[in-house]
C-alpha cells in the first residue's frame, strides 16, 4: 500500500488526540464507576442475594479490585464508547486492512508464528530460573492452560486486527511505509506502557474526584525512569516493530496474531508458575516483558520468524 498524495491529511495526529482523550475521559469516568461498584458490592452482600452464585462471584470480584482497575475500565470503556466517532472521523473503509485468505495458509502462519514465539519465551524462562532470577511456586499447576489460552487467543485476535489491521492501514494511507511502520509501532509500545507501576495503588478510603488524575501521573512518572523505560518500552517498542514487519512481509494478519499470541501465553503461564527474585534489572524483570534480555529474544524471534516464513 502506498502512501497517499501530499494534500492527505495524516491519522496520526488524530489518533493521539484520541488516545489522549480515551486517558482523561478514563481518569473522569474511573471514580464513579469505582463508587459504583462499592455501592453495587454493598447490594449484593444483602441476605437476598448472598447465596446466589453469580452474585457471590462478583463481590469477590469488587472485593479485591483496587483504585486502578477501575481506572483500567474506565479508560477501556471509554475507547469502546468514542471507537465509532474516531473510525468515522479518519473515514474507515475495507481497503485498509489486509487480507485472511486462503485459510489453509494464515493457519499454518499462526501456528508456526505461535510455536515460535511461546517455543523460545518459555525457554528464556526456563534460563531464568535456572540462574536463580525465578523461583517456582510452592504448588505449580503445570496443566492449567485455560488463562493463558484464552488471553493470547483475545489479545492476540484484537490487537492485531487494530493495531497491525486498522491502525496500521490508516497510517500506511497518508505516510511513507517506514514512517508508519515507526510511528505505529510507537504508539502500540505507548498504549501498552500508559499503565501505573507495578504495586502501586490507591487506599479504598483516600479515593478524590482527582484520583484519576492522580493514576495519569503515575503513568508519566514511568517515562522519567530511565532503566524502566530501556527494560519494558523498549521490549514493547521490539514487540510491535516485529508484528508490524511480519504483517508486511506476509501481507495479512495471521502470523502476528500467532506469534503475538505465543507471547502472551509464554508470558501468562510463566508467571502462573513461578515469582520473581528482586535486583535483575536491566536485564531481568519481574515478568517476561521487561528487561534486555527478553528484548534480545524477541528480536530473534522475529530474525527466526521472517527467515521461516519467506521460506514459505
Amino acid at each position: 500500500m502506498q502512501a497517499a498524495s501530499p494534500g492527505s491529511s495524516s491519522a496520526l495526529p488524530k489518533l493521539l488526540l484520541y488516545l489522549l482523550v480515551v486517558m482523561l475521559g478514563g481518569a473522569l469516568l474511573a471514580v464513579p464507576l469505582f463508587h459504583l461498584g462499592k455501592a453495587a458490592y454493598g447490594w449484593l452482600s444483602t441476605p437476598s442475594w448472598q447465596d446466589i452464585g453469580m452474585a457471590q462471584w462478583l463481590r469477590s470480584e469488587i472485593e479485591r479490585a483496587h483504585f486502578t482497575r477501575y481506572f483500567n475500565r474506565a479508560v477501556l470503556v471509554c475507547a469502546i464508547v468514542l471507537i465509532w466517532p474516531f473510525l468515522r472521523w479518519v473515514k474507515l473503509d475495507r481497503s485498509l486492512l489486509p487480507t485472511w485468505k486462503p485459510l489453509s495458509a494464515g493457519i499454518k502462519q499462526w501456528a508456526l508464528g505461535f510455536a515460535l514465539a511461546s517455543g523460545l519465551l518459555l525457554v528464556l524462562g526456563f534460563v531464568f530460573f535456572k540462574i536463580g532470577a525465578y523461583q517456582l511456586h510452592p504448588q505449580p499447576r503445570w496443566f492449567k492452560f485455560g488463562e493463558p489460552i484464552t488471553a493470547a487467543l483475545g489479545a492476540g485476535i484484537v490487537e492485531e486486527f487494530f493495531f497491525r489491521g486498522l491502525l496500521l492501514g490508516l497510517l500506511l494511507r497518508t505516510m511513507s511505509t517506514r514512517t508508519a511502520l515507526i510511528a505505529g509501532t510507537f504508539v502500540f509500545a505507548l498504549v501498552h506502557f500508559l499503565k501505573p507501576p507495578e504495586g502501586w495503588q490507591i487506599d479504598d478510603a483516600a479515593v478524590t474526584w482527582s484520583s484519576g488524575f492522580h493514576v495519569l501521573k503515575q503513568i508519566a512518572v514511568g517515562f522519567g525512569d530511565v532503566q524502566f523505560l530501556l527494560a519494558e518500552f523498549a521490549t514493547l517498542f521490539a514487540v510491535g516493530w516485529v508484528l508490524a514487519q511480519v504483517r508486511m512481509q506476509t501481507g495479512a494478519l495471521w502470523a502476528g496474531i500467532g506469534l503475538h499470541g505465543g507471547w502472551v501465553f509464554g508470558l501468562k503461564y510463566f508467571s502462573a508458575l513461578t515469582s520473581y527474585s528482586n535486583g535483575w534489572l536491566p536485564w531481568i524483570g519481574a515478568n517476561l516483558k521487561i528487561g534486555l534480555a527478553p528484548l534480545f529474544t524477541v528480536l530473534l524471534t522475529g530474525w527466526i520468524a521472517s527467515r521461516l516464513l519467506r521460506t514459505r
